[in-house]
């Protein structure tokens, strides 16, 4: 079978390599997963430049996230049968040594997470760090509500848009923040209240005239550097800001600690497998059939751009970072 694998953390395109490796076999409570989308996600690319916060191991094959078919149990499986579509459960392997990134993945039983036969395979396989993420951020920690305004970093990332979608199913308004002014009509469509341009404008100033000097009371920040530190001082007084991405790679923001203290805000990072591993099973069960209950029924979706097959892996990685995609891009077999 190919698999995708690293020797060594670098950029994405000049370390990955294909590698032809024997099919493994499943054994006692094993499963093996014939994988068929395997969506690239941020994570992918920063644990792969090595400035993730997983130490990695390596030889390593990338990929957090997948959806596809067992194909084959070892003879303790109960809970599952071969020919049952799965999703990969995504934080059980410390380091990711064992990603998606390949033709068929050896699993335990409990690293797999049961979907529907006619799910729509690119929207699931985008369940937990695409459509997850902002759930619990925004639901179950902001507890955002009708008459709230939320200021959204990377509002046109796959990401961001399902923020918006789920803006529209707690009531609670957005401002989106764009680096690109082409991006603004789609933002708004997609039911933003208003939209920065972060080229052109002053993220602060435009946030505290939008809402009549009062501020936001909450930001979710993909982008960090620059961007993050003008969103913040855009807080209303007791505002949170989380921030789940570095998209510019910049690590020093500036943040004016003058306006934590004196408005008493919070800063906060966020990160899933962290979440994951600190929240109580029964918990998390519960956030993860509301969710997929509400992509189910077609309230939350996410989009993809392009597919590229595993040979094309270097391709893809260029691809999922250029300006302008319209959803994820996704690696299949």
């Amino acid at each position: 079978m190919l698999k995708v694998v690293y020797q060594r953390s670098g950029e994405p395109s000049k370390v990955l390599e294909i590698a032809n490796v024997e099919t493994p076999s499943p054994a006692g409570s094993q499963v093996l997963v014939k994988l068929a989308m395997m969506p690239i996600v941020p994570a992918d690319l920063a644990t792969i430049r090595g400035i993730y916060r997983t130490p990695q191991k390596t030889p390593t094959t990338p990929g957090l996230e997948g959806i596809g078919v067992i194909s084959a149990t070892g003879n303790k499986v109960e809970s599952f049968a071969v020919g049952q579509r799965v999703l990969v459960l995504p934080f059980k392997n410390a380091g990711w040594s064992n990603g998606t990134w390949q033709e068929y993945v050896l699993l335990d039983e409990y690293d797999v997470f049961p979907i529907p036969d006619q799910a729509e395979a690119h929207v699931w396989a985008q369940l937990f760090n695409t459509i997850l993420t902002p759930w619990i951020m925004l639901v179950e920690d902001l507890r955002l509500k009708s008459g709230d305004t939320l200021l959204l970093t990377g509002a046109g990332s796959t990401v961001g848009q399902v923020a918006l979608q789920i803006s529209k199913i707690k009531g609670f308004s957005v401002i989106g923040v764009v680096r690109r002014s082409e991006q603004i009509q789609l933002i708004k469509e997609l039911g933003a209240r208003d939209v920065i341009c972060s080229a052109n404008e002053d993220i602060t100033q435009r946030a505290m005239a939008l809402t009549n000097l009062r501020g936001v009371d909450a930001v979710l920040d993909a982008v960090g550097g620059k961007v993050a530190s003008q969103c913040l001082r855009a807080l209303a007084d007791n505002g949170t800001m989380y921030v789940y991405g570095l998209l510019d790679l910049e690590r020093d923001s500036g943040i004016d600690i003058r306006k934590i203290l004196f408005y008493n805000l919070s800063l906060r990072g966020f990160w899933l497998p962290g979440w994951w591993h600190r929240t109580a099973t029964d918990e998390r069960i519960r956030i993860i059939n509301t969710v997929a209950g509400l992509v189910a029924q077609g309230h939350l979706t996410a989009v993809i751009d392009s597919k590229f097959r595993l040979s094309e892996v270097k391709a893809a990685v260029e691809k999922a970072e250029q300006p302008g995609n319209n959803g994820r891009v996704f690696l299949i077999p």
